[in-house]
């Protein structure tokens, strides 16, 4: 029981490693090279911990040279257009301005309803007015509107607003963050100032602090502790 415990921490610590290394991406915008290297991973971590007969060492192996392959076969894809295209692919145009291309489709074996659906999902009601509709390699489907059915822009309008600001998290859960907090070159004075604002004493007493470089606040309490106040 003891041996079971102890590989599957080890192997839960390194396969979440491993993954991590791999990228960000979720699992339904992995490429195909992407998510069979994650499907072995899962195969192989399980399979040390299943039976206490198989060698730990031989399974993290296998999957350190699993995400060696997968590394190499990205750096290659990102160096050459070649590689790129011989294990990624390239995207598929189903739809362009009018002509539905049946071929791809066939290919990629996507009938009328995913296309119709795929075209209802971005909101427009009909291929009328849509101008583009394409497969990715990754699998997802971008729907390119037409002009004059896309969304009004400031720009269009001929209107001006002030550039956007990202709001970092200060406080999380009654903890600082000194990193953000220096990143917006703010100091912990500042902090307490408005802190002081809100009549709260302590971070202790802050669930979620937000703030931007244009001054903008945002805290909300948390209500445990305020209570016990």
């Amino acid at each position: 029981m003891f041996t079971t415990f102890i590989r599957t921490v080890i192997m839960y610590f390194f396969v979440v490693l491993t993954l991590r290394l791999l990228g960000k991406r979720q699992i339904g915008e992995l490429e195909p090279s992407e998510l069979v290297v994650t499907i072995v991973i899962s195969e192989v971590a399980a399979l040390p911990i299943q039976d206490t007969s198989q060698s730990l060492v031989n399974s993290l192996v296998v999957i350190f040279l699993l995400l060696i392959l997968e590394v190499l076969l990205s750096f290659s894809a990102y160096k050459s257009f070649s590689a790129r295209k011989l294990f990624y692919g390239t995207p598929s145009v189903f739809y362009e301005k009018g002509i539905i291309n049946q071929k791809e489709m066939k290919k990629q074996r996507f009938n009328l309803n995913d296309l119709m659906e795929c075209v209802r999902n971005t909101g427009a009601t009909s291929l009328s007015e849509v101008d583009f509709v394409i497969m990715e390699t990754n699998g997802n489907v971008s729907v390119i509107p037409k002009t004059e059915h896309r969304t009004v822009s400031l720009s269009d309008a001929g209107l001006s607003a002030p550039a956007a600001q990202l709001s970092y998290i200060i406080i999380d859960n009654g903890n600082i963050n000194a990193n953000n907090l220096s990143r917006l070159g703010y100091d912990h004075n500042w902090l307490q100032k408005q802190l002081k604002t809100k009549k709260i004493s302590h971070a202790r007493e802050v669930f979620c602090m937000t703030a931007d470089k244009a001054g903008e606040v945002v805290i909300i309490t948390n209500e445990r502790k305020m209570k016990n106040r």
